[in-house]
């Protein structure tokens, strides 16, 4: 039984490892919240509430990236280009 249980957790530690998403991954899923917020209409009372949970969003992504040096070039990288996007998409360009 003991066996079992360390053989199951060595397994999920290196499942856990082996599936860590990357800087860029980590931007884009907040590219795509902030690109869906900013998709609503200007009237729409959920519009505000969607961009700020977009921020909180962004917050949380970058205190998971912080300290890798790799992880957070790629998510700033990822950031930036995205906000370009949506600031020229935003004027129409």
């Amino acid at each position: 039984m003991k066996r079992l249980l360390i053989a199951s957790f060595v397994s999920l530690s290196l499942i856990s490892c082996g599936t860590s998403k990357s800087g860029t991954d980590i931007g884009q899923e907040v590219c795509d919240c902030y690109a869906k917020a900013n998709g609503m209409k200007a009237d729409d009372p959920g519009r505000a509430k969607a961009q700020q949970e977009c921020g909180t969003k962004q917050v949380e992504a970058w205190n998971k990236v912080k300290d890798d040096d790799k992880k957070s070039k790629e998510f700033n990288d990822k950031i930036g280009a995205c906000a370009k996007e949506l600031i020229e998409k935003s004027l129409g360009q």
